[in-house]
């Protein structure tokens, strides 16, 4: 069990930030954290937004989109909650049998997601709530009172970069996720290592800038802490225009990156290049033709997607099994190894336009 983190003077900065000088998403000074996803939003997640309550909405703080495929039923904890609103549009998706469990440090923005728990309860017709929000440190998922092996997924919208101990929160994360669950987040990534002028400068740490890991230091730490090498879903730009803040960051680059992480144990039962043909069977609700396992792995209802045999453990043996129909096949595959994913650069995938293939084994797009 982690020791419990001390208010150190970076975390008391984030709750300065955070809970006084930040007032509404329109404070900010970059778009760190508010980063537009290319990706379309579903259905499900645009008719939830409308029904947000006003000032949740205004107090949201996000890089990227973080809702997950196939939640119904799931039970969910969101790290940095803050004002709630991923919380409450995931609550909705989970349906009554769900849960959402928020957790934060910051007390103001605590208040806002506390105080609208019977208002979202209401909007969305549950007779009981199914969300909360605790009160606590990312470091210290278990002291917060969330059992071992519980969760389902855990999602995150830029705040593990906002974390001073990157190592002991992803531990933690992964402490308290079921055997095949999911981390499914969003966070801030430097194309190197950043000088200490930037990491120290408040209005960058705040803005999720000065304490974005470089995008290797995030393999080595989630393959060090359990999960399965990191699967890259989505990744866009961090512009910084002011030029004071331009000039400190120097010739440093930055990018919203959203990533799956597994917690899987692998199977040396099967060969590093034996070959299986998934198909997808349309069942989850809201993407009723392909499913996008990464930036380039479209997974199509109509004709077999090929992907070794590591990679497919990555479905088969979480909650998105059901929804795919596996078998070995004699074909070869042009995707990588999963080992090989640590290697892939989101910077290079940036600039080639965000993704590379998605076919998804589709020789034609005839076939769909």
């Amino acid at each position: 069990t982690p020791a419990v983190p001390k208010m150190s003077e970076t975390r008391l900065g984030v709750q300065e930030y955070y809970g006084k000088t930040l007032q509404r998403s329109d404070d900010l000074k970059t778009n760190a954290c508010c980063t537009v996803s290319k990706r379309k939003l579903i259905q499900g997640v645009r008719d939830a937004i409308r029904q947000l309550h006003d000032e949740v909405v205004s107090k949201y703080y996000g890089c990227g989109l973080v809702f997950p495929e196939a939640v119904e039923g799931c039970r969910i904890v969101d790290l940095g909650s803050g004002s709630g609103r991923d919380c409450y549009i995931l609550s909705k998706l989970v349906g009554p049998n769900g849960y959402v469990t928020g957790v934060d440090m910051t007390k103001e923005q605590l208040q806002v997601a506390r105080n609208h728990i019977d208002y979202h309860m209401k909007q969305f017709g549950y007779q009981t709530p199914n969300v909360s929000f605790l009160e606590g440190y990312i470091e210290d998922l278990i002291g917060c009172g969330i059992p071992r092996d519980s969760v389902d997924i855990i999602v995150s919208n830029c705040v593990i970069n906002l974390c001073p101990d990157k190592q002991t929160a992803l531990q933690e994360a992964y402490n308290i996720l079921k055997s095949g669950g999911e981390m499914y987040f969003s966070d801030i990534y430097a194309d190197k290592d950043l000088p200490p002028e930037v990491r120290k400068d408040k209005i960058l740490y705040g803005e999720c800038i000065g304490g974005a890991l470089v995008w290797t230091d995030l393999m080595k730490i989630a393959c060090e802490v359990g999960f399965a090498p990191p699967v890259l879903v989505d990744v866009s730009p961090i512009t910084i225009d002011k030029p004071e803040l331009k000039q400190l960051i120097g010739n440093a680059r930055f990018c919203s990156a959203t990533y799956r992480l597994f917690k899987v144990e692998p199977d040396d039962s099967n060969p590093s290049n034996t070959v299986i043909e998934v198909v997808y069977k349309g069942s989850i609700p809201d993407h009723p033709n392909e499913f996008n396992l990464s930036h380039d792995i479209t997974i199509s209802k109509c004709c077999p997607t090929f992907i070794l045999a590591s990679v497919a453990q990555l479905l088969m043996d979480s909650r998105l099994a059901p929804h795919f129909t596996f078998k070995a096949s004699s074909s070869s595959s042009s995707y990588p190894n999963l080992s090989d994913f640590i290697h892939i650069n989101p910077f290079e995938i940036m600039d080639k336009g965000g993704d590379t293939d998605k076919s998804g084994g589709c020789a034609s797009s005839s076939c769909c």
